[in-house]
């Protein structure tokens, strides 16, 4: 009798461990913290090209600065990211990679988060900025930018695909053109850098982006 009582018990032990091992592990699934894999591979492409740069006056931080060159690499993954995101079909996918070539094409492009402490320095879109922007190549040659826009929406793809964009900074879409007001390409053959260059009353940022 008392064997069977104790078989009893250490029946129910084992069929309350089993349940509590596979609640434990439905909550790991569902609660894991590890990054999507999708995530983890798009994160490390912007690890390797994201580059920082700061100007302090004092103990007083004036500028904050995160750009990430949109070389070829940094498209496809954009490309691939949003493609997981929104499960597009091959052809949506292709027409985004169309898109990213034609722009790769004509632009090099940068994407800038910026932060200072007063918003109102922080206007690299406007006609009346307090920076100037500059790509500048191996030859000293400096180029100016044709388009500088904003990008306001903090929305999930674009917080997705900018992980670097802080949270008090603003994010501005920077386009510099591939070739020269001669028609020549601004970054020779070999030339796969280039140095980008923000200055204003508060300082100077130079930063070295692997640009193509």
């Amino acid at each position: 009798m008392f064997a069977a009582r104790r078989l009893a018990v250490i029946l129910i032990l084992a069929l309350s461990l089993a349940a509590a091992c596979s609640s434990v592990q439905e909550a790991y699934h569902e609660f894991d913290p590890r990054p999507k894999p999708a995530d983890a591979a798009f994160q490390a492409v912007v690890k390797k090209y994201v580059q920082e740069g700061s100007i302090h006056r004092g103990p007083a931080t004036e500028l904050l600065l995160d750009v990430l060159p949109a070389n070829w690499e940094v498209r496809q993954a954009w490309v691939n990211r949003r493609a997981e995101a929104f499960a597009w079909t091959p052809e949506q996918k292709a027409k985004d990679m169309a898109d990213q070539k034609a722009e790769y094409a004509k632009y090099n492009t940068v994407l800038a988060s910026a932060y200072t402490p007063d918003t109102k320095w922080n206007n690299l879109e406007s006609n009346q900025a307090n920076w100037r922007v500059y790509l500048v190549n191996k030859k000293g040659q400096r180029l100016q930018p044709v388009d500088v826009r904003r990008i306001k929406r903090r929305t999930a793809i674009n917080e997705a695909i900018y992980p670097f964009w802080g949270k008090w900074s603003r994010l501005y879409l920077v386009k510099f053109p591939v070739k020269d007001k001669k028609g020549q390409p601004f970054l020779g053959p070999d030339e796969k850098s280039a140095k980008l260059i923000l200055t204003g009353a508060p300082g100077q940022v130079t930063l070295k982006l692997l640009m193509r």
